[in-house]
């Protein structure tokens, strides 16, 4: 965990998060936008790599969600972020709850979305939806104390040995679990519950995806696929559900992709 620990330390000291808009977020760099989404753990702030590599050339933002229902509100939180910073267009690279907010991003504001980038996610699927549904109910009735030591417990059994046993990995996750409250966490929640058309994109698309992600199955993956033929796609033999923390070379390679060398 060392230097990659120390890294994040060093970029947390040297860039602390800004608030605006009543969001969380890091603003690096100038020249074309770039806008990072995170999924249902973490923040802005776990992009810290991508962030550190593409600063110099590009205006890289990543904010932190707050509580919100479902992606209307958390995408209509980030469009008002990124109108108060006078940022029109922009590419946008999520993963997984940010890879499905950046197909929103896609389907509400085409004129604004140059491309994407989609780690690790999933399409609008009426059956996923409905498992999202139904463990949602379970986590309402579930005491907040019980159901963030399943997450951890999960995470260090299960997300952290297919993110390739990365132990900043872990600790980053598990710190982010006991700072989040259940009400963000439903919020995320009924986010990724939400359903809508998808896009027909005219811009760049690209889709990263590992073969060992433990938190989406095969047939997931092939519906997004699916979903969007014309995108290119990166598949990883390993790294599972978080390659962009755990490998972020192979990251970067794809996002210089998207936006250009």
């Amino acid at each position: 965990m060392g230097n990659k620990s120390e890294r994040y330390r060093a970029f947390l000291a040297a860039h602390p998060p800004k608030t605006r808009a009543d969001l969380s977020y890091w603003d690096l760099g100038s020249g074309p936008a770039i806008l990072f989404l995170h999924g249902m753990a973490g923040g802005g702030d776990i992009w810290f790599q991508q962030l550190l590599a593409f600063k110099d050339r590009y205006r890289v933002i990543a904010p932190s969600y707050r509580a919100r229902e479902g992606l209307e509100g958390l995408t209509g939180g980030v469009l008002g972020l990124l109108d108060a910073m006078s940022v029109g267009e922009f590419f946008v690279v999520g993963s997984s709850l940010g890879g499905y907010a950046a197909q929103y991003l896609l389907k509400i504001a085409p004129e604004r979305v140059r491309g994407a980038l989609l780690f690790h996610t999933f399409p609008p699927d009426p059956a996923f939806a409905a498992r999202v549904k139904k463990a949602l109910r379970l986590a309402r009735i579930l005491p907040w104390p019980l159901l963030r030591a399943f997450l951890i417990r999960h995470t260090r059994r299960v997300v952290v040995p297919a993110g390739d046993h990365d132990p900043f990995l872990e600790a980053y996750l598990v710190a982010s679990y006991r700072r989040l409250d259940k009400a963000e966490f439903l919020g995320r929640g009924r986010a990724v519950a939400t359903l809508f058309s998808p896009p027909r994109p005219r811009v760049p698309l690209g889709i990263v995806e590992a073969k060992n992600d433990p938190l989406l199955p095969p047939e997931v993956r092939e519906n997004l696929k699916k979903t969007y033929p014309t995108a290119w796609i990166e598949t990883l033999d390993g790294g599972g559900h978080f390659s962009y923390v755990n490998r972020p070379e192979a990251a970067n390679r794809a996002i210089r992709r998207l936006v250009g060398p």
